[in-house]
């Protein structure tokens, strides 16, 4: 998996399409990850600005 943002951030089944915020900045939309918040766990985000880039949008 290239171009996907990593994180050690927790995240079980039914989180798909969460959201990743740094402050108030969005940063990405969860795409799936190891499922594991009792030990930590890896979990795989879409960088938002690919996915604006795609659908032509843009945020103001």
């Amino acid at each position: 998996m290239n171009g996907l943002i990593e994180t050690n951030l927790c995240a079980e089944p039914g989180d798909s399409g969460g959201a990743l915020y740094d402050g108030s900045t969005l940063l990405g939309i969860l795409s799936g990850g190891t499922g594991d918040c009792t030990s930590g766990g890896v979990t795989f985000f879409q960088p938002i600005i690919e996915i604006l880039n795609a659908y032509g949008l843009a945020v103001y």
